[in-house]
């Protein structure tokens, strides 16, 4: 071997090495709320966007659809709620609703949606699923804020002991507590009056399915019915299967894992001129924490998948995995050279502020109302765990091994004290909500095999899937290719990839319910 060749190969091991070595903070549960938000209002309005295939335009519908909504509206009211339903506070604060009256008829059935951990907005009056079954069954559409969400607050502020109030059972009881005086509510409210034939059917996606179902569950005498689209129901602490799903979905997965085990590679080695280029190749040199770097490529992966849908049929627009493994035909660079193009690429094109979207410590004393993604991380970190980890090895990842629950949940008790005891014990949570096996009946599962969160849902390929259905009248519906809450939130004008089919069924499930009793 001669010396040119020598030095070539070691040129080579280098370049290898290295490429597969990476204000206010935003831990990931509270950047994924808020990109929850802005997909939903995308959903709802596709019909007016420009480019209906990219949701890049949804940014700015969002902020409209924000301006809009912060003004009063002919179908906005609030409730005074209790604080506390189960403690010594007995103050009262007012929550938000909506209510979409122009299509029930005496006896008909009341849709409940409460939004969850996104704020309530009127668009759900006049779009998506719930407002469709509404109009098709003669009933009436209630949309219902969730406490700390939006302008529910019942506090001044978002410090630690502030929060205490904010828990899955205060919700549920604040379902139950608005039903039993709705008649009198709504009336006063609207002008119409709730039959006492009207049977009130629960719904929502994603966090608020599982409310719904888990409503169905604990108040079968207040709640009828069901539809609960991509509920993940299991809560988990050590989520793995997510990033498995994502694997599935993508084509150039291989060459990801590829990447993210040289990165592993190189974070392991500790060598910080080398980590710090790496850094600034993807775009990401102001994170100084090589945790919050790591989590950060995870990004636009995860999003392409649970928010995908396929372009439309006959249109120019742009299928969103197509593109993003498109960087990765480029076979003359290393995996992780193009990952590192492709996040840069990302973070450039859609203006993020690389400290401002993932950095994890930052900012924990902004104790400021209205930061909605502050309160589904304080949930996260008080019940539901959902923290997004790498598959355990010999399992693929197509995310660093440095993306762990125990660094999603690090900054827990930085944001809220000593509030936070701990990690979840969603050993105790699940035992107590029963997991994928709820004790229901009458109600419509729905899931899109290409939404990462169906593995902690049920769905039509699960094992105890047959055991729910055997329960008594639940139906489980599954769109192939489809993402996260599609059925839910989708624009009905798009037809061509199964959302149709499971409308469809969802409707026929619905009036089946009601005409059996």
């Amino acid at each position: 071997m001669t010396r040119q060749t020598v030095a070539q190969v070691l040129l080579a091991v280098m370049l290898i090495i290295s490429a597969t070595i990476c204000g206010k903070a935003e831990p990931l549960a509270v950047r994924e709320a808020r990109l929850q938000r802005v997909w939903t209002e995308y959903l709802l309005n596709a019909d007016t966007v420009d480019n209906a295939d990219s949701p890049q335009s949804a940014i700015s519908d969002e902020v409209r659809r924000t301006i809009h909504e912060r003004q009063t509206t002919s179908n906005e009211f609030y409730f005074n709620q209790n604080v506390d339903h189960f403690g010594t506070n007995s103050s009262t604060f007012k929550q938000r609703f909506y209510i979409n009256t122009n299509n029930y008829t005496p006896g008909g059935p009341i849709y409940l949606f409460n939004s969850g951990e996104t704020p309530a907005s009127p668009s759900y009056l006049f779009a998506g699923e719930p407002y469709t079954l509404a109009k098709a069954t003669g009933g009436m559409l209630i949309i219902m804020e969730h406490r700390y969400y939006g302008v529910s607050y019942p506090v001044s502020d978002m410090s630690g002991p502030s929060m205490q109030y904010l828990t899955l059972e205060n919700a549920l009881e604040d379902i139950a507590n608005f039903i039993r005086n709705a008649r009198d509510f709504v009336r006063a409210s609207t002008g119409t009056t709730i039959s006492p034939q009207s049977k009130w059917i629960l719904t929502g996606g994603s966090y608020s399915a599982n409310i719904a179902v888990w409503m169905r569950m604990f108040y079968p005498d207040l709640v009828f019915a069901a539809y609960a689209s991509s509920a993940p129901l299991l809560a988990s602490t050590d989520f793995y299967q997510y990033d498995q799903v994502v694997g599935r979905a993508l084509p150039c997965a291989p060459q990801i894992a590829n990447a993210i085990e040289v990165l592993d590679s190189i974070l392991d080695y500790k060598n910080r001129a080398l980590i710090d280029n790496w850094k600034k190749a993807f775009g990401l040199e102001v994170l100084a924490n090589d945790a919050d770097f790591a989590g950060a490529l995870t990004d636009q992966m995860s999003n392409t998948v649970q928010y995908y849908m396929p372009p439309a049929k006959g249109s120019n627009g742009t299928d969103a995995i197509g593109a993003l493994c498109g960087w990765f035909d480029r076979s003359y660079n290393h995996p992780l050279q193009n990952l590192a193009d492709m996040t840069a690429a990302y973070i450039r094109n859609n203006g993020i502020d690389p400290t401002t979207a993932y950095s994890s410590g930052s900012g924990a004393n902004n104790y400021e109302l209205y930061q909605d993604g502050r309160s589904w991380f304080y949930q996260t970190c008080a019940q539901f765990g959902f923290w997004q980890t790498a598959p355990p090895a010999p399992l693929r990842r197509l995310r660093s091994k440095y993306v762990t629950a125990s660094w999603q949940s690090g900054p827990c008790k930085e944001f809220f004290g000593e509030n936070i005891t701990g990690t979840p014990d969603v050993a105790a949570f699940n035992k107590k909500y029963r997991g994928l096996l709820p004790n229901v009946t009458r109600v419509v599962f729905v899931n899109g095999m290409l939404d990462p969160w169906s593995q902690l849902s049920v769905a039509v390929d699960s094992s105890i899937s047959r055991k729910v259905i055997n329960q008594g009248e639940n139906v489980i519906i599954t769109m192939l290719r489809a993402s996260h809450v599609t059925d839910f939130y989708f624009s009905s004008s798009r037809t061509d990839f199964g959302v149709d089919v499971a409308r469809a069924r969802i409707l026929e499930a619905i009036k089946g319910f009601l005409s059996h009793q």
